[in-house]
């Protein structure tokens, strides 16, 4: 019975988890939303750890596609990979504000 309790909590937890996160939209301009970008950076990478350690590296677009992509699969650990198009939001995000 506490077997699966603990199983219907996970479970649980990953969906609201999940569902808190909206893949940032592109604006009227067609420039990405920051504010959702960045809000997406830190729901999924600031479970592992802090998000300043992100933001302090500094990496061009090849570089932040292998750290994340690298990373989604660590956070399998939550359930599973960051979904495509929030790994892709990520690395927009962290080249518009980390990169080379």
């Amino acid at each position: 019975m506490y077997k699966i309790l603990l199983a219907i909590t996970v479970v649980s937890l990953i969906i609201m988890v999940g569902g808190m996160t909206a893949p940032a939209q592109q604006t009227g301009s067609g420039e990405m939303d920051m504010e959702a970008a960045k809000a997406t950076f830190e729901s999924y990478c600031s479970k592992c750890h802090d998000v300043g350690r992100a933001l302090g590296k500094k990496k061009d677009q090849a570089g932040w596609e292998k750290t994340v992509t690298r990373m989604s699969g660590y956070h399998k650990r939550f359930g599973a990979r960051i979904p495509e198009e929030d790994r892709n939001t990520i690395i927009k995000y962290l080249v518009e504000v980390a990169g080379k």
